[in-house]
């Protein structure tokens, strides 16, 4: 059995507050990504789902998809590659 590391954190918007004046995204946990050492599996645990039981979930990769997890130094001039879908991008 492979011994597994969280990596990220899995929330959903679940409303807006005001801070300071400033409106806010609110956000409720609802799971966290598991990688094995090597980053050759990923799980996904959900702390509840419909029948209200924490579940894993398998995280297979399309085809052609490498995935690194190694964190490297950006350069200072380098863009972000972190990419965050809108609500009309998610095919479900």
């Amino acid at each position: 059995m492979a011994v597994f590391s969280k990596i990220a954190t899995l929330k959903v918007k679940n409303g807006t507050y005001k801070k300071d004046g400033v409106e806010k995204n609110s956000y409720h946990e609802i799971g966290v990504l598991l990688s094995s050492p090597h980053g050759s599996q990923l799980v996904i645990k959900m702390h509840a789902t419909a029948t209200s039981e924490p579940k894993l979930v398998s995280v297979y990769m399309d085809e052609g998809v490498k995935l690194s997890l190694n964190r490297e130094e950006k350069k200072a001039d380098e863009a972000p590659t972190d990419y965050a879908p809108t609500a009309d991008e998610v095919p479900f």
